[in-house]
């Protein structure tokens, strides 16, 4: 018995004689340096870029999904976005730094200037120079650190539930993907049954010629039959290799395989589901509601932090200045130390926050009818997912019940008959795209009724799939 892991891979490109692969818009240089230079969007010599490691893996659903969770790369880019979040509410709980000032004058005018006195003694006609120090600390109003950190708060929450959508989505994604090989792989079986009978039917029919109990007619007719079911199968065979390298993309570098060969069932127990039960779990639990109830609770808090931002911050400062004594004739002074404190207040007489506190409950407003829309979205797409899984599991039941059996048995007698001389040719050949169409068609049900499941879990947030 073939696997899928025996599907040939073949992508080889040749340039044609005479004709070279160069891009004639490029000027032939062989310094690499120099291509770099003319071409800005050229890759650089200092990258280093790998491919996935070639290989054939068996892979079940349980394991394929760990996999994802393990190495998928879009998900482990979206968890940085929670750590940054949180990061940012670090960034909300700090206090405004201090200013620190230093104070220096110097005399330049009288700077080395000496005049005698009444003894005449040189003195130094500079004038006090003072130094100091001091430092200022703004002073927060208290609300408004309270309703920065809150929304940093909302925005870490919204960012936690949007990783849990994006790792909800994916599983459920990834479980589409493993539905869809399932089915191809065992379409591809199938008509890989089909064509080997078909083979083996034409020798037989070659030796009926030959001992002249069938026309030439008949044998042209089942070779035919044979070449458009190997026809098939090549399509079968290609589906069920596009199907098995579609996982792949769900994989990091280096669990990535470029051939699997999946190991599960399409036939899924019916389930049965309360509609209203379901509408409640998803209005509730769905992190993508969950995320936007967090961006409109943060929305309303940068309403109250727009209004809290109203009440100017004030800057205490403490100072301490020391003045050097003088001799001059002008205005001699002792040395002096000096301690001193301030307080500043911005006066709010162009700037009231009007703009900032209208611009937030606008954003709150829109926050608001977003939320509104998507919970009416997701509860019409309960229900059309609900409809679409009654109908597709209904659909299943009637292979399931009649039909399967009906076009195995009608092949099996079919070709019993031909084989006796009970069934013409043309009879036998009928009976077997019959059963082939059936069997893809119960293929496509089951892996359709599969994909309903997974639409309805997507929109419930219910989990219970297993291939």
């Amino acid at each position: 018995m073939k696997h899928l892991s025996a599907f040939p891979v073949l992508a080889i490109l040749v340039a044609p004689a005479g004709l070279s692969v160069a891009d004639p818009s490029l000027p032939a240089v062989t310094n690499r340096a120099a291509v770099v230079a003319d071409r800005p969007g050229a890759p650089l010599a200092a990258w280093v870029v790998t491919n996935s490691v070639p290989g054939t893996n068996e892979l079940t659903f349980g394991q394929f999904l760990n996999q994802v969770a393990q190495a998928n790369l879009d998900y482990a880019a979206q968890r940085y976005n929670v750590a940054i979040a949180k990061a940012a509410i670090a960034i909300a709980k700090e206090f405004p730094n201090p200013t620190l000032n230093l104070l220096g004058a110097k005399d330049v005018r009288n700077w080395n200037r000496y005049l005698p006195d009444a003894n005449g003694n040189q003195v130094s006609q500079t004038m006090p120079q003072p130094l100091g120090v001091g430092i200022e600390q703004p002073i927060e109003y208290f609300g408004k650190r309270k309703w920065r950190v809150r929304v940093a708060d909302h925005a870490y929450r919204a960012a936690a539930a949007t990783l849990e959508d994006f790792a909800w989505n994916l599983k459920l994604d990834a479980a589409a993907a493993f539905a869809e090989a399932l089915a191809t792989q065992r379409t591809y079986e199938q008509q890989r049954q089909a064509a080997e009978y078909l083979g083996q039917l034409v020798v037989a029919q070659r030796r009926r010629l030959e001992a002249g109990d069938i026309s030439e007619t008949d044998l042209i007719q089942s070779r035919v039959d044979e070449l458009q079911f190997q026809n098939d199968l090549l399509n079968a065979q290609n589906d069920a290799l596009v199907a098995q390298l579609s996982l792949s993309r769900f994989l990091g570098r280096r669990e990535g395989r470029t051939t699997f060969i999946v190991r599960g069932k399409l036939e899924l127990e019916p389930r049965s589901f309360d509609e209203t039960q379901l509408l409640a779990r998803a209005l509730q639990e769905r992190p993508d509601l969950i995320a936007l109830r967090h961006a409109r609770d943060g929305a309303q808090s940068s309403i109250r932090l727009a209004k809290a931002s109203r009440v100017p911050d004030v800057t205490v400062g403490l100072s301490y200045t020391y003045t050097s004594g003088s001799e001059n004739f002008v205005a001699p002074a002792e040395p002096d130390s000096m301690v001193g404190l301030t307080f500043s207040l911005p006066v709010p007489l162009w700037n009231r926050q009007k703009g900032e506190i209208q611009t937030a409950q606008l954003t709150a407003e829109q926050a608001q009818k977003t939320l509104d829309a998507a919970e009416l979205r997701a509860e019409v797409q309960v229900r059309q997912a609900f409809g679409t899984y009654r109908t597709m599991t209904e659909r299943v039941q009637k292979f399931q019940s009649e039909l399967l059996k009906g076009a195995d048995e009608v092949l099996a007698a079919k070709r019993f008959g031909y084989e006796h001389g009970q069934t013409t040719l043309l009879d036998l050949l009928e009976a077997q795209r019959s059963a082939n169409d059936i069997h893809q068609s119960y293929n496509d049900a089951l892996a359709d009724a599969g994909k309903a499941l997974i639409e309805l879990e997507r929109a419930t947030t219910v989990w219970d799939m297993a291939f």
